[in-house]
């Protein structure tokens, strides 16, 4: 055991040690005492039986001579019985004696003399009744009163022995209680003694803790409560004891709060001044949206000065519909689009998000907001720029389009085959422009959520069949065979737009396939998901372009194919979200890949 954690123990040890001790030697000394008055009282009781076992004695041989006298004149039977009885309970009562005398050498020879002249006597009775028996009676008195006289003078010693072993008893007897007084006032001084010492031992403890233990306990709750009042400690306690290394520890735990506090306020002062650095508005909103602080940025974005939005309501700076949106929902969930309003009057877009930083009881809002004015300014630029490709493109294109696919007739006179083969391919670029309009313009509806879906249930097997017929020319043209088994399934869905997804997906998988290349069109309808795979054997597309095929204008670097994708991809996944599912693409074996749609039954 490690000694400066065992001196507390030790002294601890040795108190409880002598306590001990002392409580032991009282309840030893008790315990002797208690068994010398039991022993006194013990020897009492047996001389008192001792006496009563020798006066029956007496009176057994009483009654075994005068029933004899007595069957000696009467021959009365039951004088006889008597006197067998009393004979047979002397040598019983002799031995009981021998018994209970046994370490009384002087009381045992008395007794050996009494049992000799006993014997003695009690043959001279049956000497009586055998005269008595056998002889006539007047004979049998006459031997009875030649042995009276004999018996007589036995008799008289037999009494004398007896008076002198009563005696000794009696006075055995008497002596007792005076011995049990005796013990009992020995046992009497020894209590109190003992409540004494035990008195003594107790102040004695209570002096050992107030000095050596209670009075340092002191100092170290003392101390307790100053580190907890982050307050200075007093003088630490000497010594090597636990209460002199706890109160060592205390100090040792000041130091180091003092060291993590500097720490704490200095790491408090960084985050501070990251938080009045960061480029987006942040504030802190209490009850009733109050603003109870906003970071320097938030202030340059709505024109205030310094601490001029603390204590203002967050409705007085934005827009009340945003802000009853924002309220309506989980404020931890989303984003919403704001307009802010600024010192001027003047408006600001911006993106709000609400965070709770409640702490117990104290209940906080931390709001984040960011401009966003320039990404409007883009959007709505973006919004211009669709308008004006599907009005100022889509319209001339269709034109030109027509004017490509009447000059081959000769409606504007004959023209040469070099002149018809680029008609043609000025014609198909033309119609691929037309579509890729198209796509962008669908997209941007469905993005904006104004593309109309009109949901019914479809046969999907239809669907595909549809898909299929609509890109078969150019499968040919390309020498790519499409293979679709049919199913069985129906979905709630637009047939039309799911045509137009399948067909996009079908369209960009033929044309990155190798000549000769079989494309499969497998329909899994598991669980409450219907999912279609237009699956391919021998393309290989990398991973790492395989992730971002669906982004827009895709670019691959493909053996069969070099370009863009286009927007088809975009647009089928766009179709597949507003049915509520997704579409993707896998790896298909060691080398093909798989386009998948997945749709809600």
């Amino acid at each position: 055991m490690n000694t400066s954690f065992s001196k507390l123990s030790i002294k601890g040890l040795l108190l409880v040690s002598a306590l001990l001790f002392l409580e032991l030697l009282f309840v030893g000394c008790h315990a002797w005492l208690l068994a010398k008055a039991e022993a006194e009282s013990s020897k009492q009781e047996r001389a008192k039986e001792i006496i009563a076992q020798a006066n029956n004695l007496m009176q057994s041989l009483y009654e075994a001579g005068d029933n004899v006298a007595k069957y000696t004149l009467s021959h009365d039977l039951a004088c006889q019985a008597k006197y067998e009885t009393a004979r047979e309970d002397v040598p019983t009562r002799i031995a009981w004696l021998k018994e209970h005398l046994v370490g009384n050498p002087t009381q045992l020879n008395l007794l050996d003399k009494i049992e000799v002249n006993v014997n003695s006597g009690l043959s001279m009775l049956a000497d009586m009744k055998h005269a008595s028996d056998t002889e006539a009676q007047l004979v049998a008195m006459q031997h009875a009163l030649k042995l009276r006289t004999k018996m007589q003078a036995q008799m008289q010693g037999l009494v004398q022995d007896l008076g002198d072993f009563l005696n000794i008893e009696k006075k055995i007897e008497s002596a007792s209680p005076a011995a049990i007084k005796y013990q009992r006032d020995r046992i009497r001084w020894l209590l109190l003694s003992g409540l004494a010492v035990n008195i003594i031992a107790a102040v004695m403890l209570a002096q050992f803790f107030v000095r050596s233990i209670t009075s340092r306990l002191a100092i170290v709750v003392d101390n307790s409560d100053r580190l907890r009042q982050r307050r200075i400690l007093r003088a630490p306690l000497a010594g090597d004891d636990e209460i002199a290394l706890l109160d060592k520890a205390f100090h040792e735990m000041s130091r180091s709060l003092r060291g993590e506090e500097a720490l704490v306020i200095a790491s408090e002062q960084q985050v501070r001044t990251i938080i009045n650095e960061m480029p987006i508005g942040l504030m802190i909103l209490a009850a009733e949206e109050i603003i109870e602080y906003a970071n320097p940025m938030l202030e340059k974005l709505l024109d205030y000065t310094d601490g001029a939005l603390v204590g203002t309501r967050l409705s007085s700076h934005f827009s009340t519909a945003g802000l009853n949106a924002v309220s309506d929902t989980d404020t931890t969930s989303g984003v919403v689009n704001l307009v802010a309003c600024k010192r001027d009057r003047s408006e600001l877009h911006v993106e709000f998000s609400v965070v709770d930083v409640s702490l117990g009881k104290l209940s906080r809002r931390l709001a984040i907001v960011i401009d966003v004015n320039e990404k409007h300014e883009m959007e709505k630029m973006r919004q211009a720029f669709v308008a004006m490709v599907s009005h100022e493109l889509r319209t001339p294109l269709t034109s030109v389009a027509g004017f490509l696919q009447l000059l081959p007739m000769g409606v504007y006179g004959q023209i040469s085959s070099p002149a018809i083969e680029q008609t043609s391919q000025a014609e198909a670029h033309v119609d691929q422009l037309i579509m890729l309009i198209n796509d962008l313009l669908d997209l941007e509806k469905l993005q904006a959520g104004k593309l109309k879906m009109v949901r019914s249930r479809i046969v999907l097997e239809d669907v595909i069949d549809e898909t299929v017929d609509s890109v078969c020319s150019l499968a040919e043209s390309l020498g790519i065979s499409v293979l679709f088994e049919g199913c069985q399934i129906d979905v709630i869905g637009d047939g039309n737009r799911l045509q137009q997804a399948l067909s996009k997906m079908l369209t960009c998988l033929l044309r990155l396939c190798p000549a000769g290349e079989t494309v499969s069109i497998v329909v899994e309808g598991a669980g409450k998901a219907v999912t279609t795979r237009l699956i391919t054997n021998s393309l290989d597309i990398p991973d790492d372009q395989l992730q971002s095929i669906f982004e827009p204008f895709q670019q691959l670097d493909l053996p069969t194919t070099k370009g863009s994708l286009g927007l088809g991809l975009p647009l089928a996944q766009a179709i597949a979200v507003q049915h509520g599912g997704t579409c993707g693409a896998t790896k298909a074996g060691n080398s093909g890949i798989s386009l998948w749609l997945q749709i809600p039954r």
